[in-house]
């Protein structure tokens, strides 16, 4: 019975080792982030951020595309950094990135980095 107990003490110690070691390798900062970096952020919550910047009428249909590809790469990646917007598949719609796409609408832009904050803020230890 003992050596049983003394078994299952090691076997969940290698596990937490492997576990730390594979969050270690992810470069998460937190399970939470690790986690919903393999799951993604649910699209309806996603959207619910968003939501704002949808139903502003002065938006271009580029810059609606670009506030629909942050909802979509959250659903599929559940975290995006703010430095990911002035890359692919983002810098596609205009290649000099989000500043220039939204000229005119900084309080948007600015209010689409503040609200990946907010989404990532829960996510960090």
């Amino acid at each position: 019975m003992r050596g049983d107990v003394s078994h299952s003490l090691r076997a969940a110690d290698d596990a937490c080792v492997q576990f730390s070691g594979l969050l270690a390798r992810s470069e998460s900062p937190s399970l939470a982030h690790f986690v919903r970096s393999l799951v993604g952020l649910d699209r309806t919550a996603a959207q619910a951020a968003f939501s704002g910047f949808l139903a502003d009428r002065s938006l271009t249909p580029p810059q609606i595309r670009f506030i629909e590809m942050v909802i979509d790469q959250l659903s599929a990646r559940g975290v995006i950094e703010a430095s990911a917007l002035y890359e692919p598949p983002f810098s596609n719609l205009h290649a000099e990135g989000p500043d220039v796409l939204f000229d005119g609408n900084v309080e948007v832009i600015e209010g689409v980095f503040e609200v990946l904050r907010q989404v990532n803020s829960g996510l960090v230890a």
